[in-house]
């Protein structure tokens, strides 16, 4: 090891405590104090050890630090510079009294499945398998009879919801009492 060396390891410490002390933003100037000592290592056996090395650090790492500020307060700025463009629809849910957006028609097939002339469990049965993805062996077994059974039910149900002549859309404010919409078994 080096003598240069040594005096790094000896100074770092130092130079660590009295940046932070100043500046605050320990992580900061823990990156900046690693930079200046990186710069010192590569420095100092070409250009040789400067008269106050301490001091040499201190003043390096403090201007690495006020880089890292700028450049962290300039990603800050051109964040909510952005953010500040984004309309608020971009960034925030939409309230649950807005319609679904076209492009998602999960809820709309939520609605089908709950359709008023099934009963509750022909309305569970068919959005487990259309809405959750279960296959009716699944759904069979969860409901603890055979899969002809269930495929039977599920394929009534479906025929009683194209029978109904209801359109694929959200139900309107006839359809759903006091403004609210009733799904499956709900009382609300």
């Amino acid at each position: 090891m080096s003598a240069s060396e040594d005096l790094l390891r000896e100074l770092a410490p130092q130079v660590l405590g009295a940046v932070v002390r100043r500046y605050g933003h320990f992580d900061l100037a823990e990156d900046a104090v690693q930079e200046a000592l990186l710069a010192a290592a590569t420095q100092w056996p070409r250009d040789g050890v400067p008269d106050d090395p301490r001091a040499w650090l201190v003043t390096v790492a403090a201007r690495r630090l006020t880089d890292l500020l700028r450049a962290e307060q300039a990603r800050r700025r051109r964040e909510d510079t952005v953010a500040a463009r984004a309309l608020p629809d971009d960034w925030l849910s939409p309230p649950a009294d807005r319609p679904a957006p076209a492009s998602d028609d999960t809820l709309v097939l939520l609605f089908m499945c709950c359709h008023p002339s099934l009963s509750p469990p022909s309305q569970l049965a068919l959005t487990l398998r259309a809405v959750g993805g279960l296959t009716t062996a699944e759904i069979a077994r969860a409901f603890m009879v055979s899969e002809a059974t269930m495929t039977r039910r599920i394929t009534r149900a479906k025929q009683r919801v194209k029978d109904s002549g209801v359109p694929f859309r959200l139900p309107g404010p006839p359809s759903a009492p006091s403004g609210r919409a009733r799904c499956c078994t709900c009382s609300t």
